[in-house]
C-alpha cells in the first residue's frame, strides 16, 4: 500500500482527498483482526484462504508538494515504482483520481504495454482546461493512453453514467475505447464484465492496471467521494470484479475517497474493504498458480 494523500486535481470536485489514505488504514485493521496466522476465512467464497505467501506492506505515503502538481507526481511516480522493482504490486490509496496518472506512468516505464480497466462514473479523458490544467482528477485516462506504451484500445471503463460533452461521444468510438453503463455492466452481470474488461485490456500480452473510482459506487453506498452520481454499481458488483481481476493486476489504485463529506466513515470501510478482497483474491491464486502466469513480465 502507498498512500497518496492529495486533492490538488480536485479542481471541480470537492476537496478532502488528501484524507483519504489515513482513513483507509484507520478502517483496514478491523478486517485484520480477523487474519489468525496467516489465514482468515473468507465468508462469501466459502474458504479459508493462507496469506502466507502475500504480504499486506504499507510503504507510507507519498511525499507531497503541495504547490507543485508535477514535482508532487513525479515523488509519487518514483514511490510507486520503488514497490514494482521490488517484485510488489503497488496499491494506491488516493486522494482524487488524478493519482493514477503518476501510478500508470511508473507501470509504463516498466512495460512494453499495458491497458487499464476503469471502474468510474465519470470519463476523466478532458485533455486541458482553464479550471483544471492538464493534472486533473478530469484527465487520468486522457494522460494514460497517450503514452506510448498505452492505448485507447486496451482501456475499459465499466460504470459511466449521467451526461457529458456532446464531442467525447463520437472522441470515444473513434478510438474504440470500450465503455459500459453502470445499467448495462449490471444486466451484462459481474463476471462477464470481468472477463470482457480482462481480454481486452491485456490484448498483445499488457500487463493490467486497475483504478477504481469510488463514485463508479451508488452514493447510497460511498457517499464520501468528490462527485456523487446517482444510479451506480452496487458494493457486490465492484467487489467481483475486483476479486475476479486481482489475480492478473500488475498496480491497482482506489481514488476519490473524501472522508469530509462522509462523516459516519462508511466510504472508508467500503474502500478498505476492496483493498482487502483484492489481497485475498490474490493471495487465494497465488497459492495455486505461479505469478509468471497470472502477470505478464515486466521491462527491465
Amino acid at each position: 500500500m502507498i498512500g497518496f494523500p492529495w486533492d490538488g486535481g480536485a479542481s471541480l470536485g470537492a476537496p478532502g482527498g488528501r484524507y483519504g489514505p489515513e482513513a483507509v488504514r484507520g478502517a483496514i485493521g478491523w478486517w485484520l483482526d480477523r487474519v489468525r496466522g496467516d489465514r482468515v476465512w473468507d465468508v462469501e467464497a466459502g474458504d479459508v484462504v493462507d496469506l502466507g505467501g502475500l504480504r499486506l506492506r504499507d510503504r507510507g505515503d507519498v511525499a507531497i508538494a503541495g504547490h507543485d502538481a508535477e514535482a508532487t507526481f513525479a515523488a509519487a511516480a518514483d514511490a510507486i515504482g520503488a514497490a514494482h522493482d521490488a517484485g510488489e504490486v503497488p496499491i494506491v490509496l488516493g486522494g482524487d483520481h488524478s493519482i493514477t496518472i503518476p501510478a500508470v506512468r511508473a507501470l509504463a516505464a516498466r512495460s512494453e504495454r499495458f491497458g487499464v480497466v476503469q471502474l468510474d462514473a465519470h470519463l476523466d479523458l478532458v485533455d486541458e482546461s482553464p479550471a483544471q490544467g492538464r493534472l486533473s482528477q478530469s484527465s487520468p485516462m486522457r494522460r494514460a493512453i497517450e503514452l506510448e506504451q498505452g492505448s485507447p484500445r486496451r482501456l475499459v471503463q465499466v460504470g459511466l453514467r449521467s451526461f457529458n460533452y456532446p464531442d467525447f461521444r463520437d472522441w470515444c468510438r473513434e478510438r474504440g475505447i470500450t465503455q459500459l453503463t453502470a445499467a448495462e455492466a449490471l444486466r451484462r452481470g459481474a463476471e462477464q464484465v470481468a472477463d470482457e474488461a480482462l481480454a481486452t485490456a491485456t490484448a498483445d500480452g499488457a500487463r493490467l492496471y486497475l483504478t477504481v473510482d469510488l463514485d463508479c459506487l451508488d452514493p447510497s453506498v460511498a457517499p464520501g467521494v468528490g462527485h456523487q452520481e446517482p444510479g451506480g454499481l452496487p458494493f457486490a458488483f465492484v467487489s467481483t470484479v475486483v476479486r475476479r481481476l486481482a489475480p492478473h493486476v500488475a498496480a491497482f489504485d482506489v481514488a476519490e475517497l473524501n472522508p469530509m463529506r462522509d462523516p459516519l466513515g462508511v466510504t472508508a470501510g467500503v474502500a478498505a474493504r476492496l483493498v482487502l478482497d483484492f489481497v485475498v483474491a490474490a493471495a487465494r491464486a497465488a497459492a495455486t498458480q505461479p505469478v509468471s502466469d497470472r502477470v505478464a513480465a515486466p521491462v527491465r
